[in-house]
């Protein structure tokens, strides 16, 4: 935290004040007010409970469920427990400052934890944020006595197809790009100094050489030979320490 935004306010710790979520800085405007602090440990206890299990095995399933009713249970889909866990941890919020941000990060670390994704890419906030009064109204709806779950959660899943539509797309690119890369190489240092851009975009003859386990030579000619076939590009003016950059490739994934 340390000079981020936010870092002046306690942080780390659970707030010791009531706060809110509102258009001004006067309570009486406000949209949302969470619950008071000292009822906090309890509620993030419960939170934690359901992301990570009970530690004696109790589980939900033990309650008696009336006709008609229904529950989402520690065993439920993941990512339905991943939209509960997000819209309970922003209605709790738990911090002075930064619960957007990190409520948003948990939602990636989750996702990890249930092995839904190997690696920190799938940033639904991304979807969730281009919505973003849909949003806020969706987390409101799942407030009060007469939470609208279903609705939330539909929400919340449709924006994860977006997301995953859009890395699929990228993958797709990134692919099609590396293979008409390697039409135009015409050596095999070329072609794995091409591959390897991929992993690094923005990449040294340095770099190439150790990880490749190629001469410095090798790859300052295999990438050389890139920028003549205009797949990667750098700058005329720089003499050591050239940087050599996919910017193909960057274009992707930045779309």
């Amino acid at each position: 935290m340390n000079g981020a935004r936010g870092s002046t306010q306690v942080s780390g710790e659970f707030r010791k004040i009531q706060n809110f979520i509102g258009p001004t800085n006067n309570i009486d405007n406000a949209s949302y007010i969470p619950i008071s602090a000292e009822k906090i440990d309890d509620y993030m206890q419960n939170l934690e409970y359901f992301t990570n299990g009970h530690p004696y095995g109790e589980t939900l399933k033990t309650l008696h469920i009336q006709s008609g009713q229904y529950i989402f249970d520690e065993e439920s889909d993941p990512l339905i427990k991943v939209a509960i866990m997000h819209a309970q941890f922003e209605s709790i919020h738990p911090f002075l400052d930064g619960n957007g941000r990190l409520g948003r990060i948990l939602i990636d670390l989750d996702l990890m934890q249930t092995k839904v994704i190997t690696k920190p890419i799938f940033f639904v906030s991304e979807e969730l944020e281009k919505e973003r009064i849909r949003y806020y109204d969706m987390l409101n709806g799942v407030r009060g006595k007469k939470p609208n779950w279903g609705d939330w959660i539909l929400f919340f899943l449709d924006a994860c197809d977006r997301m995953a539509d859009r890395i699929n797309k990228k993958l797709d690119n990134a692919d099609s790009l590396a293979r008409i890369g390697l039409t135009k190489c015409e050596t095999e240092s070329e072609r794995k100094a091409w591959l390897y851009t991929f992993s690094d975009p923005f990449t040294n003859s340095a770099n190439v050489s150790k990880h490749l386990g190629i001469t410095p030579n090798t790859a300052r000619n295999a990438l050389k030979a890139l920028v003549s076939k205009k797949l990667l590009y750098t700058d005329n003016d720089t003499i050591r320490n050239k940087k050599y950059r996919n910017y193909d490739l960057m274009r992707i994934l930045r779309d």
